[in-house]
């Protein structure tokens, strides 16, 4: 690889942090710390998010890191610009999509909710719908289910998991597509950004950017789509993966 990398994007749950677990808040402030740097020195990445979560919490993680990079909620539904508190749809987000993700979550109040234990309504999502669990093993015992119901009806609409949680996600709105989205935006090529995922429903993107990361806690396809596999976990990892592409970046800019 010999072009820089300009953009870093890092998922949330299982990269900067473990879902309802306390944060690293040591951590954060070296992430933050490097993020002011970016905007100056050429050699530092600029940060920013791509997450499957709500708005309201991807907006609070981008404040906390205090973020000039695009920060993407619901896996690229959305994109949040935090120096202008300004929130944009992706155009793919049509009419006739929300109606069939608003068919799922009725499906997951009457089917899922109401009949598993521990289930609740991932709230706040406008362009994916969800459900979440800390009991992996309700997780697994629903989701074929839900895979099952959503194959029948909706073509247009993929189902994703992860330990805590089932995401109905459509086809047009996945991360890969989120930062193909953010690219054109900020203006650069994919082969210049790099991304940092955990999950099966990341390694599209893993695979789809110039760097592709996984932290050593992730599943083994999102490890597999990896170009390289931290040796540490969550954060650690996440610190890991953007100094190496601070040490790339010092090996193919012209020195100065």
């Amino acid at each position: 690889m010999t072009s820089a990398i300009k953009l870093f994007f890092a998922d949330i749950d299982g990269c900067l942090c473990q879902p309802y677990e306390p944060y690293d808040l040591e951590g954060f402030k070296r992430l933050r710390e490097w993020a002011a740097r970016a905007e100056t020195e050429e050699a530092l990445p600029r940060i920013g998010l791509c997450s499957g979560r709500s708005y309201a919490y991807v907006e609070s993680v981008a404040q906390a890191l205090d973020l000039r990079a695009p920060a993407l909620f619901e896996s690229g539904g959305g994109f949040f610009d935090l120096q202008n508190a300004s929130i944009a749809w992706n155009p793919a987000l049509t009419p006739s999509i929300e109606r069939e993700l608003d068919a799922v979550r009725e499906y997951f109040l009457e089917e899922v909710v109401a009949k598993g234990n521990g289930f609740s309504l991932d709230y706040g999502k406008r362009a994916q719908t969800g459900v979440v669990n800390r009991a992996r093993l309700e997780v697994e015992r629903f989701l074929p289910g839900v895979r099952e119901f959503v194959a029948r009806h909706f073509p247009d609409l993929r189902v994703y998991e992860t330990h805590a949680s089932i995401d109905v996600v459509p086809i047009a709105l996945t991360k890969l597509e989120a930062l193909k989205w953010a690219a054109e935006e900020e203006g650069v090529g994919m082969h210049e950004i790099a991304f940092i995922g955990d999950t099966r429903g990341d390694a599209e993107a893993i695979l789809g950017v110039g760097a592709g990361f996984a932290p050593n806690n992730a599943s083994s396809t999102a490890k597999s789509a990896a170009d390289i596999v931290t040796e540490s976990t969550v954060i650690d990892g996440v610190i890991e993966a953007y100094q190496w592409c601070i040490q790339h970046n010092h090996l193919v800019l012209p020195a100065t």
